[in-house]
């Protein structure tokens, strides 16, 4: 099932056919499998009336267009992670860089890069029935996804069976469900060897890191042993209800959120107990966690202190004629005389340690103390540290300077968190190196290695805070999180 000529389109477009008979043509396409041509189709009338039927139409041409062109994605990935260019000698092995040319090109993150290559070797190989429902549109990528993911490391004489039973069901099913299809399947189809994959999978039992979200949340994930998933689920739920049957008026949801989140800062204020593998119990020293907070945010909070007005008051005061709000620019105390927007006063973010920028006021209460270790800092100085040559590993002082300034690993796109990161000496230490801040970079286990192995390189910290972060295949530049704040002068964005 192909594409359909694009002379169809041009007819249409030509002629100036009518909404119905658009979206008549767009449903027939769409039917037929010829994503691009109704995608295309639809574009030249986008400002047209159209029915509620054709514009579901064009949302499922859409779909269809978008899981051709991962389809050509998955090949293109394969094919450049067999070039030979891309594989660098490590202390491992060999390692392949291609996922990573990937993620820096497209700016999505590496393991998201990788699924394009492993889905682009398996459809181009055992698995390509998958591919041809990918190419043909019929699935998504993510069901693409999902049989290579369970299947990949079966046994061929039960992973090809089981994958043609998965396509029969996925065009009706979500991501989900087929993942649901394809672990009973497996266990229908070789319930000896399941037992084998249930004990190698257990062994890849992880917690997610902190991914943050808007507002000052975050998510984390959970791949547990079913039995433990179970068990976490059903104890937050007992602790929700005993909640509720003593007239708590949260919901089960934000109940079952901070009887979580309590258990945690139990544990890092007292420590943990761990049971090792031969049964003993060890217990954790007990954690703090660092937040950044500037001097100004501080400031804030003392009595009598007031404030400048921030950027986002004075557009407030300027937009609703409040003259004691609303600074112009040609009127501000920056020195400018150029007409144009409020200028205001821009504070710099406090910053959590595993996460990143938090609002002030959470900030001030962390501060306060507990198992949050403050640093205050001054935005605008601050004198770089440098130990020389006499000592190869960075003292605390250097250790934390580190961390405030790069917050992340340095490599683009990379959020790892600084402390989780090696420290890197950019002139490596054997070739005269010195162990200073200027000298060292934060950079993630896996990236460390990929700079190490030669597959890339990155600058020195430019006077703006940027660097370059060069790949076998392209260079790329990693901004600065903010612009630079000037004593004088206007608050950039």
């Amino acid at each position: 099932m192909g594409f359909m000529d694009a002379g169809v389109v041009h007819e249409f477009r030509r002629n100036g056919r009518s909404a119905l008979e658009i979206g008549t043509q767009v449903a027939l396409l769409d039917r037929a499998g010829a994503g691009a041509q109704a995608v295309a189709l639809l574009e030249g009338f986008a400002d047209r009336e159209a029915s509620e039927e054709a514009l579901l139409a064009g949302v499922r041409a859409a779909a269809r267009a978008v899981a051709h062109a991962e389809w050509l994605k998955a090949r293109y990935a394969a094919r450049l992670a067999a070039c030979a260019r891309l594989e660098y000698p490590d202390y491992t092995g060999v390692i392949n860089v291609a996922a990573e040319e990937i993620s820096l090109s497209l700016r999505i993150s590496p393991r998201e890069a990788e699924r394009y290559v492993s889905v682009g070797r398996a459809i181009a190989g055992a698995f390509w029935a998958t591919g041809a429902a990918l190419e043909e549109a019929t699935i998504s990528f993510d069901h693409a996804w999902v049989i290579v993911d369970c299947l990949s490391t079966v046994d061929l004489g039960v992973a090809i069976p089981v994958e043609g039973k998965a396509l029969e069901r996925a065009r009706d099913r979500t991501p989900a469900e087929l993942r649901r299809d394809i672990a009973r399947l497996l266990v229908e189809f070789d319930p000896e060897g399941a037992n084998d994959r249930a004990a190698v999978a257990a062994g890849k039992r992880r917690v997610g890191r902190v991914r943050p979200a808007a507002d000052g949340m975050a998510r984390m994930s959970l791949f547990l042993r079913a039995p433990d998933a179970v068990s976490l689920d059903t104890a937050l739920d007992a602790a929700a209800t005993a909640a509720h049957a003593a007239g708590d008026s949260r919901t089960t949801d934000q109940l079952r959120a901070d009887v979580l989140a309590g258990w945690a800062a139990t544990a890092l204020s007292r420590g943990t107990a761990v049971t090792l593998a031969d049964g003993t119990t060890v217990t954790s020293a007990p954690s703090t966690i660092a937040v950044t907070v500037p001097l100004e945010v501080i400031m804030r909070a003392l009595p009598g202190f007031t404030p400048p007005s921030s950027v986002a008051d004075t557009l407030r005061g300027e937009l609703g004629g409040d003259p004691d709000r609303g600074v112009s620019r040609a009127e501000s105390t920056h020195g400018t005389t150029a007409a144009g927007p409020a200028d205001g006063h821009r504070i710099e973010a406090p910053w959590l340690e595993g996460y990143g920028p938090i609002s002030p006021a959470v900030a001030l209460l962390l501060a306060a103390g507990g198992t949050w270790q403050r640093i205050v800092t001054d935005t605008l100085t601050g004198d770089p540290l440098d130990v020389g040559r006499h000592r190869y590993r960075a003292p605390a002082g250097l250790t934390t300077a580190l961390r405030i300034r790069d917050h992340t690993c340095v490599r683009p796109g990379c959020s790892v968190p600084s402390g989780r990161c090696d420290r890197d000496h950019l002139h490596e230490w054997s070739d005269g190196g010195v162990t200073s801040l200027a000298n060292q970079a934060p950079e993630c286990s896996w990236h460390h290695r990929v700079k190490s192995a030669g597959a890339a390189a990155v600058t020195v910290r430019a006077p703006d805070g940027s660097r370059t972060w060069t790949s076998r295949l392209g260079r790329y530049r990693r901004p600065p999180e903010r612009d630079p704040r000037l004593r004088d002068g206007p608050p950039p964005f």
